[in-house]
């Protein structure tokens, strides 16, 4: 496993995803817009570490970190502060749509869901994760198909509305 200096957990604690090639991405937009040379060298140096990690072992030192470090001051940046938030909810990270992805805004868009894939042959995610999907209303529908066929099971829904989510059940811990 590969060593990361305290700047670069720092980093690495406040992105959104916790796989490989979304972790890249973001820290490439990063260096593509910071004007500080100290801590664009310090992404630069990450991605060159990250870029030598399997889609695994980058995933798990992502979500250790993630869930283990502590910054040594108060949050100060918005992403800091978000970062922190995440970790102190506990709250398990889904994969699929992040809960501000694009998708929900599309005007087609008029559902979310929250749901655990039970088969490996299951069309949408892998077994044993848990994913959020904004889906149009065809999409919603083979979901509800996919999930008779027991390959998936909705833990919650939601209606989309111009971006805005209205549950269908406010009390359900996810």
């Amino acid at each position: 496993m590969i060593t990361l200096t305290d700047d670069e957990k720092r980093i690495v604690f406040q992105l959104e995803g916790c796989h490989r090639y979304d972790a890249i991405q973001e820290i490439a937009v990063f260096c593509q817009y910071t004007r500080d040379h100290d801590k664009r060298a310090t992404a630069e140096n990450l991605l060159k570490k990250l870029r030598e990690l399997s889609e695994d072992d980058c995933r798990e030192l992502i979500c250790d970190i993630q869930r283990n470090y502590h910054l040594p001051w108060k949050a100060r940046t918005v992403g800091e502060m978000i970062a922190v938030a995440r970790q102190e909810s506990g709250a398990r990270k889904l994969e699929g749509h992040d809960i501000m992805a694009l998708e929900r805004f599309d005007p087609e868009v008029t559902h979310m869901i929250v749901f655990d894939v039970l088969s490996g042959e299951s069309p949408i995610g892998d077994k044993g994760h848990r994913m959020r999907l904004f889906l149009t209303e065809a999409g919603y529908k083979k979901a509800l198909e996919i999930q008779r066929i027991q390959y998936i099971h909705i833990q919650n829904h939601a209606k989309v509305i111009i971006g805005q989510l209205k549950y269908d059940y406010l009390d359900k811990d996810l």
